[in-house]
């Protein structure tokens, strides 16, 4: 029995005779409807059935309403499928377009922070090098007296750089503005660009390129160039906005940096 049962539940799960079923019951509805609540004997309720259904809503038409929609309903998905592939492949390109841009400012950060500790490392390897040379000499008071002067140099400098990146004349400047002047002293005319296209607008400093995730980074990048600008750090190009250069000021802080 129980493979019985099985084997109705699986026919009437199948396409064809799913959707036959549901016609069955839209078609004959009320006929179902008074079997079961009509109050009375078997016969007067067979009789309320007989009453609201035909030979044709129970067999017939059933039938070519699930022949019919068993073969259209590919169609209709097909239909369906063909109207929603450009979205979803628009969709899908937004998304890798915006991992891509991800992928690049990352490597773009990181190349910067290589290109960063790199020098710092060539800086402690000059530094190595002076220092050994400073012990050939053989003259032992020109030496300590060469050393000297060296220390005091290396302090100066300390000290400037200092001054230059955290309080030179009063000047503070913030995160992004940071990012843009050593972007843009990575080349040697220190070029920025204000960039505007269909797609947005973004800040090209050196080989980076700033405020390309959204229009709120783009804000942010665009709000921190107007005040290097303010702060004479940097200047424009041109009366149309979109040229700037690092002043040297801006030079100096940048090499700070």
């Amino acid at each position: 029995m129980h493979d019985v049962l099985d084997a109705i539940s699986s026919r009437i799960k199948a396409p064809y005779f799913g959707y036959a079923l549901l016609a069955f019951i839209a078609l004959n509805w009320r006929g179902i409807f008074l079997l079961i609540v009509t109050n009375g004997s078997p016969q007067e309720r067979l009789a309320a059935f007989d009453a609201q259904t035909s030979a044709w809503s129970l067999v017939v038409l059933p039938l070519l309403v699930g022949g019919l929609v068993t073969l259209v309903s590919p169609w209709v998905r097909l239909g369906f499928g063909l109207l929603s592939k450009r979205p979803f492949e628009h969709i899908d390109n937004l998304h890798l377009d915006s991992e891509h841009k991800k992928t690049i400012r990352k490597t773009q950060l990181e190349q910067s922070r290589s290109a960063f500790f790199a020098s710092k490392e060539s800086e402690l390897i000059e530094r190595a090098k002076r220092d050994e040379e400073v012990l050939e000499i053989e003259d032992e008071q020109l030496k300590e007296k060469l050393k000297k002067k060296i220390s005091e140099l290396r302090r100066e400098r300390e000290r400037m750089a200092v001054d230059l990146s955290e309080n030179k004349n009063d000047v503070r400047v913030s995160a992004q503005e940071r990012e843009i002047l050593k972007a843009a002293a990575q080349d040697t005319s220190g070029s920025i660009m204000r960039m505007s296209y269909i797609g947005g607008r973004t800040i090209h400093a050196g080989r980076v390129t700033f405020g390309e995730e959204s229009s709120r980074d783009f804000a942010k990048y665009d709000t921190a160039l107007n005040d290097l600008v303010s702060k004479g750090l940097v200047s424009a190009i041109g009366h149309k906005g979109e040229m700037f250069e690092l002043t040297h000021a801006g030079w100096q802080l940048a090499d700070a940096l």
